[in-house]
């Protein structure tokens, strides 16, 4: 027994092939390439009517539903938690109406919860609903190594999320440029303040990352890791990101598949320096990380890894 055919509930329009951030849609376009899907961003309160009229064997809540800041969204469904297929939700912007999205899944009775973040085993907990940590990734198709001239030492893009972070991860992005500043080295920093500031398309952004020898990425508002760390491992530019072995959990491993180091830079300097000049022992770590990302961590796996917690949870259904 196995999952066919999918109903992919969103909003907005995210998952469009031309939406700035790719990876609201990575998973939907993965689910087009193993399964009959359909995308349906109507009322949400149609959804159980057209699961049974349609013969759906799943039903996925995507990451754009829950990017929605309409309280609405999250009030309950009739029907929803009593169909007979697995309802799977992929839990967006926890910063963001925490409280109204975690109601949602236990009035729903969802079946699975994807999380990005570390709090997945705490979500499992609270809630009694089976959660897991399904990545936000890359696809190869977009972000691999395009041998083209390497024009930067180190790279950069993103919002500095200033007044979002705190404890040891506070103002860090600001703090790490503040110390590449000081450096003699060639230099691509893109600070986005405001969509205005945001490069242009996803190649032209895709291009710089193969353009530098190392792209910095850090942990977000949530402690979060963002789709920039498997962009980065995929285009065979050196990993350099924050320690933070918690929230990693092993995945990111400094020497194996990147550098890491510390949120207070006290390591910072001597590390960029080492793996700036050398090159040998840069490029290791690049095709380690390459390999390693694309046997395990491409949005092809994270799709895989759903798809199959999901199929466990139909068989059981069936069988009651």
């Amino acid at each position: 027994m196995s999952i066919n055919k999918v109903l992919y509930v969103d909003h907005g329009d995210r998952v469009a092939d031309n939406y700035m951030y790719m990876y609201y849609g990575d998973m939907y376009r993965e689910l087009k390439d193993s399964t009959d899907v359909t995308l349906y961003q109507g009322n949400p309160q149609k959804v159980p009517h057209i699961v049974n009229d349609g013969d759906f064997d799943c039903v996925v809540f995507g990451l754009g539903y829950f990017a929605q800041r309409n309280g609405a969204a999250y009030q309950r469904i009739a029907g929803l938690a009593e169909l007979k297929v697995p309802v799977v939700c992929m839990l967006h912007k926890p910063q963001v109406m925490l409280e109204e999205k975690l109601n949602f899944f236990k009035t729903n009775n969802v079946d699975l919860i994807a999380d990005v973040n570390i709090t997945y085993k705490k979500f499992q907990e609270v809630l009694g609903i089976k959660t897991t940590r399904i990545w936000l990734s890359a696809s190869p198709s977009i972000y691999y190594d395009r041998d083209v001239p390497v024009l930067y030492d180190v790279g950069f893009s993103g919002a500095t999320h200033a007044n979002k972070l705190s404890g040891p991860t506070a103002n860090l992005r600001d703090r790490v440029l503040e110390r590449l500043k000081s450096k003699d080295i060639e230099l691509f920093w893109n600070k986005q303040t405001s969509p205005s500031h945001r490069i242009a398309s996803v190649e032209e952004y895709a291009r710089k990352i193969n353009e530098s020898k190392i792209w910095i990425a850090t942990t977000g508002p949530t402690l979060d890791i963002s789709p920039r760390y498997f962009e980065v491992m995929l285009s065979k530019t050196l990993l350099f990101c924050n320690d933070m072995p918690v929230q990693y959990e092993g995945v990111f491993q400094d020497g194996f598949n990147c550098v890491t180091f510390k949120n207070d830079l006290s390591d910072f300097d001597e590390k960029l320096n080492f793996y700036l000049t050398n090159d040998d022992e840069r490029n290791k770590i690049i095709n380690k990380a390459y390999n390693h990302a694309m046997e395990n961590l491409t949005s092809k796996h994270m799709c895989i890894k759903m798809l199959t917690e999901a199929n466990d949870i139909l068989a059981s259904k069936r069988q009651t």
